[in-house]
């Protein structure tokens, strides 16, 4: 369960699954609803324009054409009066009635097509009244110059409806008489208009739409009720579990947080605010435009758009609504906002401990109250009361200096305790209050300290002497085995094998006598129970002198040794006889691992008035352990211990040289293996 939570794969999943069951829900319901709306319409259902919701659409517009060509009508005729009436203004019944035939030539000599419904795009439209009043908005062309021609243009287009000489001529069969008979059609032919009308462009935004809106109805409204119900399930599903996999990482325990997690959370719903109001604006004016287009490509080019846009503000959702739970899970929700922060800054401690807060602030409210009653008191009727105020103040400041005194007493014990003096505790009965019961805790973790060094300086002491003298009760027997391997070496003896023995004896005796003498030397130098002899020491010779003695060894092993130093003398303070053990040591390190035909570097610099010497090589055996793991005792770089040594050396120079106030480092670089011995330098 832990790895299915920490899965980045199952997340994505997760993610990209929200989204679209969301939308598959959402329209899977609005095809039900719709359905459930215009469930007639689907019964014999072929296609769109076989709808009684287009058939209604197309009437209602035949209607409002109708009432438009009557208020154009009534506009012209109204015109026509207004004008014969300001040229006939003040002249005879005989010059009216020649004016007005004028005017009804000039009518008749002009345009008789007027261009109108402009509020109707969807639809070609010509009108002609019972007194001659031709409408259209057709526009005109060469081809459509006259009323026959836009007659035949309407009449050519492939959804058409036309009433001439009462009767109607449709290729729409829910627009046929029968069928609209009772839905408002006695209105068109009591005016007794011709009309002609015809659905502009078959493959307009809205035609499409509607199409696409009810192809996809009529083929999914059985089984959308369990498309929703299983897309649903699916849903819940995918949100219960990112909530909980939210927070979860591969590699990390417990809940992770990034830096949008540490952004107060105020601002983060500003920014998430904006950019939902730019993304909404953004894909409504998408809609907007989509609803205008009339290319089916140019459609579905919009719905692509708007679709990333819609990914787009579910992405912003989710990445605030993840923040959001994860600062919840992490604990972090209320610390990371602006409103806390303020309040924090305001009331100060009243949020890190209430209590204790609320404590003070009723003591500080009573010493204000009290000193507010006594001031008044004392200045009005009773100024002996002044004597009481500051005996109450200098009760109050006593309380308060006994109160810094006692921390001052505190914070010297941690101080103490920090500088390794743990011996004195702190006197509990002095104390009072919270300072009282700090007190004593201190002095419990003061006697654990204690304990714990007293235990662990025992065990040290212990285990130095055991080592020390178990040294010691080896070293004699040992000695006396090397002693008699010598006297029979010095015998003649013929028998080859028994030579072979001895030689082994030898060798492995003298082995066990320099195991011998490294545990002493390293439990002395561990425990500092060396006398130091701390004189002047020139750098530059006591390295030459440990190369020199060490040159025939790295000889045999082809390793050549390079010396770097400066070219003014060097000196350090230092006992020279360890100072050259701990050299020793680290020679005879690099003779014994360092690859064969490599080369050895010995550097010798000054750093900031301090001497470093610096020894570098290449070793034979792969290095896979830690410095900490190699300044071990008993550790060696050579895990397969097929070279001979103790494995003390490292640990023995590195107290040697500490105990001589040096500093002693080793630096691991895959199979580079690095020391840096470092002293103060001393002027010459």
């Amino acid at each position: 369960m832990k790895h299915f939570e920490n899965s980045k794969i199952t997340k994505i999943i997760g993610y990209t699954l929200v989204p679209i069951l969301s939308l598959l829900i959402i329209v899977e319901a609005c095809s039900v609803i719709y359905y459930a709306t215009y469930e007639e319409d689907f019964e014999n259902y072929i296609s769109y324009v076989e709808t009684d919701r287009f058939a209604n659409q197309y009437l209602s517009n035949i209607v409002r054409a109708i009432h438009i060509s009557e208020n154009e009508k009534k506009y012209i005729e109204k015109s026509t009066n207004s004008m014969i009436s300001m040229m006939a203004d003040g002249i005879d019944y005989e010059s009216y009635d020649r004016i007005k035939e004028k005017v009804e030539i000039i009518a008749q000599t002009a345009d008789p097509i007027q261009y109108n419904f402009s509020t109707i795009r969807k639809y070609d439209i010509l009108v002609i009244s019972p007194e001659g009043y031709i409408i259209t908005n057709v526009e005109k062309t060469i081809e459509t110059d006259t009323v026959e021609e836009i007659k035949q243009y309407i009449s050519s287009k492939q959804y058409y409806w036309k009433y001439d000489l009462n009767e109607i001529d449709t290729s729409i069969e829910k627009l046929k008489y029968e069928k609209i008979a009772y839905l408002g059609f006695q209105e068109i032919e009591e005016l007794g208009y011709e009309i002609y009308t015809a659905f502009k462009e078959e493959n307009s935004s809205e035609f499409y739409a509607y199409n696409a809106i009810y192809d996809f109805v009529g083929n999914t409204y059985a089984t959308a009720p369990m498309v929703i119900a299983i897309a649903s399930a699916l849903l819940m599903a995918c949100i219960v579990y990112l909530v909980l996999s939210i927070g979860h990482k591969e590699g990390k325990e417990g809940i992770y947080t990034n830096a949008l997690d540490k952004v107060p959370y105020e601002v983060v719903g500003i920014i998430v605010g904006i950019l939902l109001m730019i993304e909404g604006c953004l894909l409504w004016w998408l809609i907007e435009l989509v609803g205008h287009m009339s290319s089916k490509m140019a459609i579905d080019s919009g719905i692509t758009i708007s679709i990333l846009v819609g990914v787009i503000i579910y992405a912003t959702l989710a990445v605030t609504l993840v923040t959001t739970i994860r600062r919840i899970k992490a604990h972090i929700f209320w610390e990371n906002t602006l409103t806390y922060r303020f309040m924090k800054f305001v009331l100060g401690g009243l949020f890190t401990n209430f209590n204790e807060t609320m404590k003070l602030v009723i003591e500080y409210g009573g010493f204000i109250l009290a000193s507010f009653i006594l001031t008044i008191l004392a200045m009005n009727t009773m100024p002996i009361l002044i004597l009481v105020l500051l005996g109450f103040w200098y009760y109050v400041f006593k309380k308060i200096l006994n109160y810094k005194n006692q921390m001052y007493q505190i914070r010297e014990k941690i101080g103490n305790m920090y500088r390794g003096d743990i011996k004195e505790p702190l006197e509990e009965d002095a104390l009072y209050g919270e300072l009282k019961q700090v007190a004593k805790e201190l002095n419990d973790i003061s006697g654990g300290l204690s304990n714990a060094i007293e235990e662990a300086t025992k065990s040290e002491r212990l285990k130095t002497e055991l080592i020390t003298n178990v040294s010691h009760d080896i070293k004699t027997p040992l000695t006396s085995i090397i002693n008699y391997v010598d006297l029979m070496k010095q015998e003649e003896i013929k028998n080859p094998k028994i030579q072979e023995y001895l030689n082994v004896l030898d060798s492995k005796s003298q082995r066990l006598k320099k195991l011998t003498e490294d545990l002493i030397e390293a439990s002395k130098a561990s425990s500092g129970n060396i006398k130091l002899t701390m004189e002047k020491l020139n750098v530059k010779e006591l390295v030459k002198q440990v190369s020199g003695e060490f040159e025939d060894r790295f000889l045999q092993k082809k390793l050549q040794i390079i010396e770097t130093f400066p070219e003014e003398e060097v000196y350090i303070q230092a006992d020279s006889r360890y100072l050259y053990r701990v050299m020793e040591n680290m020679y005879v390190n690099i003779a014994k691992y360092a690859l064969e035909g490599s080369r050895v570097y010995v550097d010798v610099t000054k750093q900031n008035k301090n001497v470093q010497i610096s020894l570098k090589n290449i070793s034979e055996d792969k290095l896979n352990i830690s410095v900490d793991e190699l300044m071990e005792r008993f550790v060696r770089g050579d895990e397969a211990r097929t070279k001979e040594g103790s494995g003390l050396g490292i640990s023995i120079a590195k107290s040697l040289t500490e105990l001589q106030k040096g500093k002693f480092d080793i630096h691991l670089d895959g199979d580079l293996f690095k020391v840096v011995i470092e002293f103060e330098e001393i002027e010459t």
